[in-house]
């Protein structure tokens, strides 16, 4: 059975994240000598849709009346031109029970359209901490992407390649998803679990696989303000024996670590969406400014406010 696919591209849409969802579908047909997928793409108005390099792509023409999946794919400022007959034709397909997906940042036009809600979605690591603040009854992981019934989500860029990779594996067997994964010099297929972006690699990427396995669960614990002993518990392991690994092979305790984190994290939420230092801290999961000022001198000698003016963190 052929899946047909209709890709909305918002203006300003991620090329590369585009290209990464589409190309997997392109070399299985090829691969397969079958038509697997189809694809159409679209535009929100006018013949044409406009990457964020400036690329600009031919339109199909009005969406199809139903197509199985349906993809919204967006990048910056992804509610530009998100009109009311737009989203209506979302809801719409919604309804009759198509598919329906974003990549990058196009979550925000499918929470616009108010078909979001029960289920955990994910979009690019950037652009979250703005969606959590806009819709902030919509559930937000910082998996690579979301698979669901009817609802898929992916944080963009290469992570859609993996998508839709787990998505050839899933229906039509991983031999030919890993033949696809080779023909895009793609060593792996990630999955969803994977982080989306690496925290102080030059220190943890010769670290053992349990203290890997640890900074992966405290960059997830960061966005829900999760304390160090809740992820230890959760990953099994004891405050002891964190500390010895911790030591070993970074040369720093697991909560030095851990704040340093979350320190990082609050200071990308201030230079990236514009929040307050006091509403970044407590995100972070510091338990108020100046707890978050005192931990910024002590782990770097700088205040946030220096930080903000252009000071650089430096890599300990």
């Amino acid at each position: 059975m052929t899946q047909s696919l209709a890709f909305i591209l918002m203006p300003g849409f991620s090329a590369i994240a585009f290209f990464a969802a589409l190309e997997p579908l392109r070399i299985a047909n090829r691969l397969s000598g079958k038509a697997l997928f189809t694809w159409t793409i679209h535009a929100p108005d006018g013949d044409y849709a406009a990457a964020s390099n400036g690329m600009q792509l031919r339109s199909d023409g009005p969406l199809p009346d139903a197509p199985h999946t349906l993809v919204v794919c967006a990048g910056f400022d992804p509610l530009d031109r998100a009109r009311p007959t737009l989203l209506g034709q979302i809801r719409r397909m919604w309804r009759a029970g198509c598919q329906i997906g974003s990549i990058d940042t196009g979550a925000f036009v499918l929470a616009e359209a108010g078909i979001l809600g029960r289920e955990m979605i994910t979009l690019h690591w950037e652009a979250a901490e703005d969606f959590r603040r806009r819709y902030p009854r919509i559930p937000v992981s910082t998996e690579l992407y979301e698979r669901h019934a009817r609802l898929i989500t992916c944080a963009g860029g290469t992570a859609a390649m993996d998508m839709m990779l787990d998505d050839i594996a899933a229906h039509h067997g991983l031999t030919l998803a890993q033949a696809v994964s080779d023909q895009l010099i793609h060593d792996r297929i990630r999955p969803a679990s994977a982080p989306q972006r690496t925290v102080l690699a030059p220190q943890t990427q010769f670290a053992g696989p349990v203290v890997k396995r640890l900074v992966t669960a405290m960059e997830r614990g960061i966005a829900g303000g999760r304390p160090l002993s809740a992820i230890l518990a959760n990953e099994g392991l004891h405050r002891r024996q964190a500390e010895r690994l911790f030591e070993a092979e970074l040369g720093m305790s697991p909560g030095r670590f851990y704040r340093t984190l979350r320190i990082r994290h609050a200071v990308d939420l201030m230079r990236q969406t514009g929040m307050p230092v006091h509403e970044a801290a407590l995100t972070a999961g510091f338990s108020s400014q100046p707890v978050f000022s005192r931990a910024c001198r002590q782990q770097f000698g700088l205040s946030p406010r220096d930080i903000l003016a252009g000071s650089e963190l430096s890599a300990d």
